[in-house]
């Protein structure tokens, strides 16, 4: 097939050369953005159901090229309708002669991208976008989408299509296009926040797979992986390698464990905080939460004092750090005393730090149990002999400003797998709260010099860090979901967009929702207030008719999603569109030629300490 085809070649692929894949005609009534379709006789065997036509019709001395996906089939027979023939239907079955012959099938298509052609033109150029400005005639043939169609409308945008599917029910492959957050060839200009929604075993972390492939042919855009289930960083589950695909498309990949290679910020408060979670309160003797919380603040002052005093950090301070910090404390009457009003609460307090420090074995205990794994994520050595490399320096290297091409791909692992924190959601809920200030930080200070990060920040299992809360609820994790509402609101600006993944769409937080501009929904969304939600969000009846039509993954082997919001060529009038996503990854490397290791450098995996910042 030729490279570019002219405006004269276009129409008779359309038209001339594509008798045989008429399905219908424009039926009655019609509109300019939902078309009903007649259907052939010979198409009445066939399926039809999710299939992608189009019509050419004569608009502005131009030829315009109208797409819809039919999202509805109707049968009717007037005969079969009438109240005289229901009772000879109900003894028989069916009306001799009537029954069958006189149905008539009729399929809706929502409008979903239009093409004017300008006849007699020699250039792809030629064909744009545009729009139906009035409704069709009837009669005017409707076609099946085929592959060479679609290449023909969308030739000039050939180096930026990506596929990660095919229509439907079909064999067609559906174009999309993945756009970084910056301007100049395949840039949006601006960065816009993603959900990917569907139930356990949807195709969910498949299709988020893809996305992070098609995001990544863009050199100069930055991606961060938080993995708070350890799956996209170990690969487990992938339906492809994607590591090793990442490489080979030149991409660096690192890979940082929050249990031994990421450093949090030298941050007493914080440090203080996390001891809330390791129950090292509860072990020095104080039991009720608001006594802990202020002995939180208490120790935070205690530990500073030290550190001062010795002129150290928190990253690296001395060993005897707990002992030098429960003896400032127990010695501080004031500091006790904001602890517990009570004098007996106080001296039970002192007793218990007093036997705790002079018996090394108890404070052994308590260093390992409760103190030290905290302690840990600070330092930039930690017990274990692991160098750490701080969060800051770890966001740095992927979304400054000045290094333009071939940022690497960072997979942050907060799952603690090993640890005493391992699924506490309150602890993580902290750590994400530094991730999301840092890049709110990083992403201000590039807007305030003016510029931008372009990057994309995915986040798995988005239901359970950033759901709806009461505005009572002070725990970590409502905290940290403002954090995500405010960072949904402000980031974009910055050039720095979130992609959700998550199971529960009614759960993720509706200021979140309602700042997504691209979203794909797998199976499974159809039941109470998931379905209500969904309705919601979408609101094109037919369109969820047909997403209700879904078959379980399980059983079928197949992954479906309806997509919303810019994420094709044949999109731009909002109408969903509707996909199944490869299920193999040889099929998406034969549908996309820059796919399956054709980059002239595989720059390695780099672990965490060949990262020194």
């Amino acid at each position: 097939m030729s490279t570019e085809q002219t405006s004269e070649e276009i129409l008779g692929l359309l038209v001339n050369q594509a008798a045989d894949y008429a399905i219908g005609s424009v039926g009655s009534p019609s509109n300019t953005t939902e078309i009903v379709i007649d259907i052939l006789q010979t198409s009445e065997t066939q399926k039809v159901l999710g299939q992608l036509v189009y019509l050419v019709v004569p608009q502005d001395d131009k030829q315009l090229a109208v797409i819809g996906q039919i999202s509805k089939v109707e049968t009717k027979n007037r005969w079969h309708e009438d109240l005289t023939f229901r009772g000879i239907i109900k003894r028989r079955g069916r009306l001799p002669h009537l029954s069958e012959r006189a149905d008539v099938r009729t399929a809706t298509i929502s409008v979903q991208a239009c093409f004017a052609i300008t006849p007699g033109s020699q250039s792809p150029d030629e064909v744009t976008e545009s729009i139906l400005g009035m409704s069709p005639s009837t009669g005017l043939t409707i076609y099946r989408v085929r592959d060479e169609v679609l290449y023909a409308l969308l030739q000039k945008y050939a180096d930026q299509i990506i596929y990660l599917g095919h229509v439907y029910g079909t064999q067609v492959k559906m174009p999309f296009w993945l756009k970084h957050f910056g301007d100049g060839t395949g840039g949006a200009g601006e960065a816009y926040h993603i959900g990917v929604f569907g139930k356990t075993g949807s195709g969910k972390s498949g299709l988020a797979a893809y996305l992070l492939l098609g995001y990544a042919r863009h050199r100069e855009m930055g991606l961060i992986f938080i993995d708070p289930q350890s799956q996209f960083s170990t690969g487990i589950g992938l339906p492809f390698d994607l590591f090793g695909e990442l490489r080979r498309m030149g991409r660096p990949v690192e890979v940082y464990r929050l249990t031994d290679q990421v450093r949090l910020p030298a941050e007493a408060p914080l440090f203080c905080r996390l001891l809330l979670k390791s129950n090292f309160y509860r072990a020095i003797g104080i039991g009720s939460r608001e006594h802990q919380e202020y002995a939180a603040q208490e120790l935070r002052s205690a530990i500073l004092d030290v550190l001062g005093e010795m002129g150290m950090r928190l990253d690296s301070p001395p060993s005897d750090l707990l002992q030098r910090t429960l003896t400032v404390l127990r010695d501080n009457e004031a500091a006790l005393q904001r602890i517990y009003v009570s004098r007996d609460s106080r001296q039970r307090l002192t007793s218990t730090l007093n036997d705790i420090l002079t018996r090394p074995a108890e404070l052994q205990r308590l260093q390992e149990a409760n103190w030290q794994p905290m302690l840990d994520l600070f330092l930039q050595t930690d017990s274990q002999g692991n160098l750490r490399t701080a969060l800051n320096a770890i966001i740095g290297r992927v979304i400054q400003t000045e290094r333009l091409v071939n940022r690497p791909v960072v997979f942050l692992d907060i799952g603690g797998r090993g640890t005493s924190f391992a699924g506490d959601e309150e602890v993580i809920a902290l750590f994400l709260s530094q991730i999301s200030r840092a890049l709110s930080w990083q992403g201000e200070q590039a807007f305030l010099q003016g510029g931008k990060l372009n990057c994309l920040v995915v986040l798995d299992e988005a239901h359970r860090y950033a759901r709806g809360r009461s505005a009572t609820d002070t725990s970590e994790i409502a905290t940290l979901t403002q954090s995500f509402v405010d960072a949904a609101r402000t980031t974009r600006k910055y050039g720095l967009g979130y992609l959700f993944i998550t199971q529960q769409l009614a759960s993720l937080h509706l200021d979140i929702l309602q700042q997504l501009r691209l979203n794909a929904f797998g199976y499974g969304l159809t039941m109470g207030s998931e379905y209500n939600k969904l309705e919601e969000l979408v609101g094109d009846r037919q369109a969820l008719s047909l997403y209700r039509s879904f078959v379980d993954p399980q059983s079928s082997r197949q992954f479906p999603f309806m997509f919303t919001g810019p994420a094709s060529p044949l999109s731009f009038t909002g109408a969903p569109l509707f996909v199944q996503v490869f299920t193999r990854f040889e099929d998406f490397v034969t549908a996309n030629t820059w796919a399956g290791g054709r980059s002239q450098e595989s720059p390695p995996i780099l672990p965490r300490r060949q990262v020194r910042l």
